[in-house]
């Protein structure tokens, strides 16, 4: 695996990437602070399809914008899905014209939105609390989502019985059909229908000879090498180990045939049934290699007396510099037979597979060329958050319900606290995830103290749910993936139940405790699933059973409930996020495992905040810290 980069940091390079790709294909445009990117010009059609997820694949997805294919793409950081945010407005610029706002009237020309998304946690938190927003902030137009679930690796395996399989680079095959549909004027409806039957007729299996390697980071990081001969098996898109590793002997063709039945296992053996071969280049492989494989895989599904009729071979989505590839099956006849049985609908996949498309890198593209110019980029801030309204009427509020010094020095505390662990989250992390969630939790404090220690900061003016608010906007902005989706819907929750009771002491009390319940119509995370609740539920219930008499004491209890609920992961088979297709319970038995790095990195803001308010002493003392 090579470590050498052009760019020897992750900061700044995916805007840079985007602002390349938005000079390379003249046929879109990209709002770079937005992470949106879309078609130059407009086309006629019913549904407008959007898809997005974390950088680290390119092309995916502004290489599939076009039309006849994404009417508009969004992208997180590397390997971290979008914010919520970013995504809202994606589906703003899918859904309406250029010129069009979404308070223009009800019977101005619009967009259904069909959201694709791959099936990785974060994904499915930001996704779909974008698409929650949405239904509120644009009820003129319907939304609906297709979730990708192509990867067979772990099809039996017990720790994906809640979570589904992933989202492999069949992605890329589902959107190119989708978009292709939407383009032909198909009702939304009609496009969720055969993008759902597409996805259950989709297998896919990948394999590497190493992992990628992340520009800034360490060569490796908790992730076992692989010996010399060695190679990976079902590993995902974002850096996680795979099911299982295999010595090739000098024979690659063995493992071929491991894959060909795998993925043949999830689509009909049913020898006269229509097949297509999609073989995607993770990112690191030779062409020369790319072709030897794509002709060993043909030989293997001849030898099981399949012959696919069309034929894919590319670099569609991948996970940097990984030296390995994917190969996906989709079976034409049984989505054929599933649409005419349930939908009474006739759709001719091949025809949607051959449809032009202007997406620049679509294998076969055929150009359209448009005369519109270039738009401008687009600064305006179509979703104005509660944080600002509050703001605007905490100008009026009395003193005595404004945010005492004393919650601000506790905030600083806090983030100190994640700082101090920053290492130990992304030793956890690397080991059943990609690394990233000590970086995620750190940037996360940072920009709150950025925010703290402006010599304009206006923080001390905020009631205690607009203070919430704040947060919860600025740490959507800078936190990714699905830690980043979890704190944006805890402290927008919390926000609102403080906002219901704002100066009765037993509501806040309670109101921790009413943001998890709200979180919980969002996950299906239990304590004992290996995740942040096992930290969090802990404390919201000690605190809330402590409502009548809570002092000092009750707040150091709590807290020691959610370190010991965090060291409790320690060891637990994972049921929910990347670590649940990384381990499994009988391919990991009896191997070590850390702390979730999610929970403990809550237990410990958790404690730093507890510790930051009882050592605040008086509002007055707290506040002459807070500003030096």
């Amino acid at each position: 695996m090579t470590t050498r980069h052009f760019y020897s940091s992750a900061d700044g390079l995916v805007l840079k990437s985007l602002r390349g790709a938005n000079s390379d294909y003249d046929h879109i445009d990209t709002q770079l602070q937005k992470r949106s990117t879309r078609p130059i010009g407009h086309r006629s059609a019913k549904v407008a399809v959007i898809c997005g997820g974390g950088a680290g694949h390119e092309p995916a997805y502004a290489g599939y914008t076009g039309h006849g294919m994404l009417t508009a793409c969004v992208s997180g950081e590397i390997f971290a899905s979008p914010s919520s945010k970013q995504i809202l407005n994606t589906i703003r610029l899918a859904a309406f014209r250029p010129e069009s706002t979404p308070s223009d009237d009800a019977t101005g020309e619009k967009k259904d939105v069909l959201v694709v998304m791959n099936n990785y946690t974060g994904d499915r938190l930001n996704f779909g609390l974008a698409i929650e927003k949405a239904r509120v902030s644009f009820p003129q137009i319907n939304l609906e989502s297709v979730v990708v679930a192509d990867d067979v690796s772990l099809l039996h395996s017990s720790s994906t019985q809640v979570v589904g399989a992933r989202g492999l680079a069949g992605n890329i095959l589902v959107c190119k059909v989708l978009g292709a549909l939407a383009h032909t004027g198909a009702s939304l409806s009609t496009c969720k229908a055969y993008g759902d039957a597409v996805v259950d007729n989709l297998s896919s299996i990948g394999v590497a000879l190493e992992h990628c390697h992340v520009p800034g980071r360490g060569a490796g990081e908790g992730l076992k090498p692989m010996d010399d001969g060695e190679c990976e098996v079902g590993l995902g898109l974002h850096n996680e180990a795979g099911v299982y590793r295999r010595k090739m002997g000098g024979d690659f063709q063995a493992i071929i045939e491991e894959m060909v039945k795998m993925v043949l296992e999830r689509v009909s053996r049913n020898v006269a049934d229509d097949l297509v071969l999609f073989v995607n280049n993770l990112g690191g492989v030779s062409q020369l290699e790319m072709g030897a494989l794509l002709g060993d895989l043909a030989s293997a599904l001849a030898r099981q007396n399949i012959h696919p009729k069309r034929i894919y071979s590319s670099s569609y989505m991948t996970s940097l510099n990984a030296p390995g590839f994917s190969a996906s099956l989709l079976n034409i006849t049984s989505i054929n037979n599933r649409l005419s049985q349930s939908h009474n609908l006739t759709i001719d996949t091949y025809d949607l597979l051959d449809a032009p498309t202007d997406a620049s890198s679509w294998l076969g593209v055929r150009r359209y060329w448009t005369d519109v110019p270039s738009s401008q980029e687009d600064t305006t801030d179509y979703f104005s958050t509660a944080t600002e309204k509050s703001a605007a009427s905490s100008n009026g509020t009395n003193e005595k319900d404004k945010v005492s010094p004393r919650v601000i020095s506790a905030l600083e505390s806090a983030c100190r606290a994640v700082l101090q662990v920053e290492k130990d989250l992304t030793a956890f992390d690397t080991i059943l995830g990609d690394g990233d969630c000590g970086q995620t939790f750190a940037a996360g404090a940072q920009a709150v103290l950025t925010e703290i220690r402006k010599s304009d900061s206006e923080l001390l003016k905020l009631t205690p749910s607009a203070l919430v608010q704040e947060l919860a906007g600025i740490l959507e902005d800078v936190m990714g993936g699905t830690i980043g989706a979890l704190f944006g819907i805890y402290l927008n929750a919390y926000s609102y139940s403080l906002l219901q009771s704002p100066t009765n002491k037993f509501p806040r009390i309670q109101a921790p405790l009413e943001a998890l319940k709200s979180l919980a119509k969002h996950t299906p995370a239990q304590p004992g699933d290996r995740t942040v609740i096992d930290a969090l539920e802990p404390f919201c219930f000690s605190l809330a059973s402590e409502a009548f008499k809570l002092d000092d004491e009750s707040l150091r209890v709590a807290v020691r409930k959610a370190i010991d609920g965090a060291k409790s992961t320690k060891d637990m088979i994972p049921k929910l996020g990347r670590a649940a297709y990384v381990v499994s319970e009988g391919g990991e038995k009896g191997k070590e495992l850390p702390m979730d790095p999610g929970a403990w990195g809550v237990a410990k803001l958790l404690e730093g905040f507890v510790e930051g308010w009882l050592a605040g002493g008086t509002d007055e003392t707290a506040g002459r810290r807070a500003h030096n």
